[in-house]
């Protein structure tokens, strides 16, 4: 088994285990009608605190995890599925369970829980959800702020379990093995939210220069003031600058740089509200925080002839690779896609890679031109057999989906295929 699904795997186990212990375990016959009814919905109840915990241990983003997950962008990806199934569950339970008049007050606090945390999820999906996205358009760094209530009306949630009268209550272990992953839950939020902003240290940096590439898109050049961020070519970092408020939150962009060079450089297209202000405003001396780096993304763990694949800004990371090169030791066929030939920021880094390293190949694509990068361009390209290569992606969501497809179609194992999905919303 691949150690990139073993944190999936955990979770899944976690739930099934709490399903076993409430079959090998029964809770007593409380003699009512409905006890069928209300021991399925606290099953499926307790099951989803479970994922809500560990949605809640995720988001603590620590990198000690990212191998069993294939990367932090799985990990958001898995924080995300279990959410969905978790609220799921708990519509579930709420549809099944009896109506009792005997604690009105802790019915409030589990009805008050199940409103809020799905108010929550339909803001981090309202961009995906057709007319409701037109309706709600909320900015990044507000859904950051109303994001950080999921754990609080998970809390109310736990009040909730243990003000009613539960049947699990009369079954000592599946009732502990939930309590201690819940309280884990909630001791991870409490020191996200509290302890973690005086507790942890971001590496500190200073904007040395700005170069603004073309009129969206920037590179940013900052300078450790100390110790330096860890990195491994290809992987991206959270940023924030102080000294405005509008950029003090911290938003993730991968690092161009090659880990050879004292400093970081970061590529950014002014795409969104805060990348605006960015490109508009960040000026040179500004103090920036970083935390990381993360990914999973490298091109030295996969095979020896490769494909790799850049859409506009999702260039940095094979520009830092490119950067990162000693000797090439792999076929590598790179493939950069832009909508106008203005838009190849960097080309001129590519092509000396190309005259240098003899193993390493760099075409450029401009759809306005010739039309739409494929698959089929490609495979006419590319010598040797497809289902044989390695290929490595990078850029808007619509571009790297298609391309999985039609390579799975190919015959390519989707093992294979490589890519990050910067959606941590």
């Amino acid at each position: 088994m691949r150690q990139s699904q073993l944190g999936n795997l955990a979770i899944t186990a976690l739930v099934v285990i709490n399903i076993a212990l409430w079959i090998i375990f029964p809770p007593l016959h409380n003699g009512k009608e409905l006890f069928v009814n209300q021991y399925i919905s606290e099953v499926l109840s307790t099951s989803a605190l479970i994922l809500f915990a560990c949605g809640i241990i995720l988001s603590l983003r620590l990198r000690i995890f990212e191998t069993f997950f294939g990367g932090l962008d799985r990990m958001y990806s898995t924080h995300k599925s279990i959410a969905l199934i978790g609220i799921s569950m708990i519509f579930a339970h709420f549809l099944l369970m009896p109506l009792t008049s005997d604690t009105p007050w802790g019915n409030r606090l589990g009805m008050t829980a199940m409103i809020g945390i799905t108010i929550l999820i339909l803001l981090t999906l309202a961009h995906r959800i057709p007319f409701f996205g037109t309706m709600v358009h909320l900015a990044y760094h507000n859904w950051k702020i109303t994001h950080k209530f999921v754990g609080l009306f998970f809390i109310i949630g736990l009040i909730h379990a243990t003000s009613v009268n539960n049947i699990v209550q009369t079954t000592s272990i599946p009732n502990w093995y939930g309590k201690v992953i819940y309280y884990l839950g909630a001791a991870a939020y409490i020191y996200k939210e509290l302890l973690a902003p005086l507790l942890q240290r971001p590496y500190a940096y200073v904007v040395e220069k700005i170069r603004k590439l073309n009129p969206s898109t920037l590179e940013v050049t900052l300078k450790p003031k100390n110790e330096k961020a860890k990195q491994v070519a290809g992987q991206f970092t959270f940023v924030s600058f102080k000294g405005d408020k509008a950029l003090s939150e911290s938003h993730p962009f991968t690092v161009s740089s090659s880990p050879k060079e004292d400093n970081l450089r970061l590529s950014i297209k002014a795409s969104g509200d805060w990348t605006k202000h960015l490109y508009e405003t960040l000026k040179e001396g500004s103090e920036a925080h970083v935390e990381g780096c993360y990914g999973q993304m490298n091109y030295k763990d996969g095979g020896a002839e490769q494909i790799w694949i850049a859409g506009g800004i999702g260039v940095t990371p094979f520009l830092s690779w490119v950067r990162d090169f000693d000797d090439v030791d792999r076929q590598i066929d790179f493939y950069y896609t832009v909508r106008a030939e203005n838009d190849a920021l960097f080309w001129d880094e590519f092509n000396a890679a190309t005259q240098k390293h003899s193993r390493f190949r760099a075409t450029l694509n401009v759809s306005s031109k010739g039309g739409s990068l494929t698959a089929e361009k490609i495979m006419s390209n590319v010598k040797g057999n497809i289902t044989a290569k390695h290929i490595y992606m990078c850029g808007p969501v619509p571009m790297t989906e298609a391309f999985q497809k039609k390579f799975i179609e190919l015959g390519v194992a989707a093992s294979r295929i490589h890519f990050e999905e910067f959606n941590f919303r």
